[in-house]
């Protein structure tokens, strides 16, 4: 394991990414919600807008012509700012409630955060989850060993992804910068383009993350061959999206930072 020279910090996204393999609890938690109004939501529209502040993920849910036309059938009308509202009123309390239960550290991210923070390198995180959510599920991690040196959450900035602000208030908080020499990795569309808009290096995530949509061990029994179909097309999305490299986890991404900190040093700008 090679001296990391130029990288000065490292900020991950929180489940798919280091906790919750697949990202299992938020995607449970709107289908679930949607279900209590009467209104059928899919797993793969659910995971569509991960990665964004949950209430944005609701308006975007909101958006699609499946529930439109669901929500017209059933109450008359189309969907309004109000109903967004109701429905992340039901959401926050119930997914805050099961957060706690969809803790555990994937496997690889107690040592690549420790890795860092042993070469001095500042470890930050975002993510879609507001402080309530948060609130149970720091202590669970902490616990666990898995401690980043700053956590900022989508209700402590004026907007959520892919607007970069949860990024900058991490490096004002870790006293990082330029942002050129910081890397964001995380398992969505919407991480990539928060790295991208702040000015970051980035990595997706594929088989640990959202766009797989499996738990560990949904992912060790997979067939072989429909897994790394799966795995192909995450990280071509991912890519596609801007991602500048794209790792099965946070396990793979060690060589990643060595090379993208050699990169640095060769000059190369973003």
């Amino acid at each position: 394991m090679h001296q990391l020279k130029h990288i000065k910090a490292v900020i991950f996204d929180w489940a798919g990414t280091i906790i919750d393999y697949g990202c299992m609890a938020p995607a449970q938690v709107f289908i679930e919600v949607f279900r209590a109004n009467d209104i059928c939501l899919s797993m793969d529209e659910a995971r569509g807008p991960m990665g964004l502040a949950k209430k944005d993920h609701v308006r975007e849910l909101f958006r699609l012509d499946t529930i439109q036309k669901q929500w017209i059938s059933e109450y008359g009308r189309i969907p309004s700012e109000d109903d967004i509202n109701v429905i992340y009123e039901y959401l926050e309390p119930a997914l805050a409630a099961l957060v706690a239960d969809y803790c555990e550290p994937i496997p690889g991210s107690i040592v690549l955060i420790n890795s860092l923070k042993a070469q001095g390198i500042k470890v930050g995180s975002t993510t879609g989850y507001v402080a309530g959510m948060m609130k149970n599920i720091l202590p669970v991690t902490s616990a666990a060993g898995l401690g980043p040196d700053s956590v900022v959450n989508s209700s402590e900035v004026p907007a959520g992804r892919p607007l970069p602000w949860m990024i900058y208030r991490n490096c004002e908080k870790m006293n990082v910068f330029p942002l050129s020499q910081v890397v964001k990795i995380g398992d969505t569309v919407a991480d990539i383009q928060e790295g991208i808009n702040a000015g970051t290096w980035t990595i997706g995530l594929t088989k640990s993350g959202n766009e797989i949509g499996l738990s560990q061990a949904e992912a060790e029994n997979a067939d072989f061959v429909w897994l790394e179909e799966k795995i192909a097309l995450a990280g071509r999305k991912l890519l596609n999206a801007g991602a500048d490299y794209v790792a099965e986890g946070v396990w793979d991404c060690w060589p990643i930072l060595e090379e993208i900190d050699e990169r640095i040093e060769a000059g190369f700008k973003k």
